[in-house]
């Protein structure tokens, strides 16, 4: 009975290169924070509002480290605002989850979209070739989940690679078309 409640789950990565963002924000005030916290404890420097204070430096320094943590964590809600590309893909036993950027820590609709499993036959994987403001091409592609009699059931946008999209296919045990331009 405690087995039918646990549904097993499988999470594919669509863009690792994410997580190094998020510890760019965040490292880079805990890096200062600590240097403002350690000349502050040698009395290197004085203060530079909390000048009353004989150790008004590593409280700033541990005020700075807290903003610099709190900024970091919540880097990807506003990026989950603008951009549109999941970050990764959880397959479940009876649905799937495209999870933006913003849906690493909230649990809010607006960053999560849900497709359902049951019935799709097939994948057809569709290439999408855009230019940026500097006149680089951007490849992303879409996976049209494909019911019985070929009914549309889903579909998975901003897929960064065709591994990803064989991943998926793999995963939920169906077959992969390419449909490419």
């Amino acid at each position: 009975m405690f087995s039918d409640i646990i549904m097993s789950s499988k999470t594919v990565s669509n863009n690792p290169g994410f997580w190094a963002l998020i510890a760019l924000f965040v490292g880079q005030g805990v890096i200062v924070g600590l240097i403002i916290i350690i000349l502050g404890l040698t009395k290197t420097l004085d203060p530079f509002v909390l000048t009353s204070y004989e150790y008004g430096l590593v409280i700033e320094g541990v005020i700075f480290t807290a903003i610099g943590i709190i900024g970091g964590i919540t880097t990807p809600l506003w990026l989950g605002l603008i951009i549109k590309d999941p970050i990764k893909f959880i397959i479940y036993d009876d649905y799937i989850e495209a999870v933006l950027p913003g849906g690493l820590i909230s649990k809010s609709p607006i960053f999560i979209e849900r497709h359902p499993r049951e019935g799709v036959t097939s994948i057809e994987l569709n290439e999408k070739v855009r230019t940026n403001d500097e006149g680089y091409k951007i490849i992303t592609y879409s996976a049209v989940l494909i019911g019985r009699e070929g009914a549309r059931i889903g579909t998975l946008r901003g897929i960064s690679s065709t591994g990803v999209a064989e991943e998926i296919a793999e995963i939920i045990k169906v077959d992969l078309s390419r449909n490419f331009d």
